[in-house]
This record gives C-alpha cells, sequence and structure tokens, in this order.
C-alpha cells in the first residue's frame, strides 16, 4: 500500500511538474506563517490581523535559518527512519519489534511535521527574547506627516505594516507602511 503512494506520487509529479512548484511555494507560506506567528505573538502581535499570504513566503526567505531547521528536521527523522529499516533487516527483537515496523516508520513520518514546527518556535522564541533584551536592528523612522522621528527596534514587516518595539518602555507600536517617510539604521562596521 505505501509503494502504491509513493509510486503515485512520482506519477503525479512526473506529469505535472509544475505541482512541485506550487508544494514549494505552499511549504515555504506555511514556514513563514508559523515563524511569523511564533516570533511576533511574543510581543502580543496577532500577525493574521495584519498580513497578507504574500507575507509569509517571504517570512521564510527574510529568515532563511528555518529552512535549515526544516532541514534538519527532516535529515533526524530520515535518519530514525534509516536505522529503523535496519533493525528490521537483522530481524528485531521482542522490544524492538515496534521500532522496526513500517507502521513506526509512517508514524514518524508524521511526527517530522512536529518536529519541524517544535525547532521552528524555539528559534523564534529565543529570537523574540533577545528582542526583548533590546538586541536587534535599531532603527530611526521619520513619519510622513509631521516628519516626527522616533528609534526603536524592527520587530518586522508586513506589505502594509511596520512593527516597531521600545525595549526600554516595552511599548509595541505598529505603523501603516504609508505613514512612514523613511526607515533609517547605522550601517554595521567595517571588517
Amino acid at each position: 500500500m505505501r509503494n502504491i503512494i509513493k509510486d503515485t506520487i512520482r506519477t503525479i509529479f512526473k506529469e505535472h511538474p509544475a505541482l512541485l512548484a506550487s508544494a514549494l511555494y505552499v511549504a515555504a507560506s506555511v514556514i513563514g506563517m508559523f515563524y511569523s506567528w511564533a516570533y511576533l505573538q511574543f510581543f502580543g502581535i496577532n500577525v493574521f490581523n495584519y498580513a497578507q499570504v504574500s507575507d509569509f513566503l517571504l517570512a521564510s526567505l527574510k529568515e532563511p535559518f528555518t529552512w535549515g531547521l526544516v532541514v534538519l528536521g527532516l535529515l533526524l527523522v530520515s535518519f530514525d527512519n534509516a536505522m529503523s529499516r535496519r533493525v528490521q533487516r537483522k530481524s528485531p527483537g521482542k522490544w524492538s519489534r515496534w521500532y522496526a515496523s513500517p507502521r513506526y516508520r509512517a508514524v514518524n513520518n508524521f511526527a517530522a511535521l512536529f518536529v519541524v514546527l517544535l525547532f521552528i518556535y524555539t528559534f523564534a522564541t529565543v529570537q523574540a527574547r533577545d528582542t526583548r533584551d533590546g538586541e536587534g536592528k535599531n532603527v530611526t523612522v521619520i513619519f510622513a506627516d509631521n516628519g516626527a522621528a522616533t528609534s526603536a527596534l524592527l520587530l518586522g514587516t508586513t506589505g502594509q505594516y511596520v512593527f516597531l518595539f521600545d525595549s526600554d518602555s516595552d511599548h509595541v507600536d505598529i505603523h501603516p507602511i504609508e505613514n512612514i517617510h523613511s526607515i533609517s539604521f547605522k550601517a554595521p562596521p567595517r571588517k
């Protein structure tokens, strides 16, 4: 049954290669959506109120380390599945029979999703704590209407909003892009 499903999936992707690009687009959007939610919820921001679907695709590209976490999670699960098949070939004993079963590997493949999401959530939480402690990109924002300027940490942006955080007052500001004249910051020091 499992081989039939694999063969069917391979046939579909061979006949319709554009589906692979669509699948990668959906995967990138899900990764970006989950990372954005996990990071910004730490500051009380529900990103779904301010973002569009295209913002989530860009979020996964803005934070490429999330892709490294996805690859790491998938490699760990693939390694565990390979070890399970190895134990199966060596005729497992009473205690390792479940580990060597195809059912274990099927469950493990679903566990891969949980592992990847756990890695991304942990990474986003660590980054959010660091930002809350004052680490991050400090920017100066000049507003379009009155030319007033404010300095804050840049939490992120969407196509329509900018999220700022003042670590001294523990205050979050959300500004529409059209109300901002410019955002400036110091360039990194020369090496």
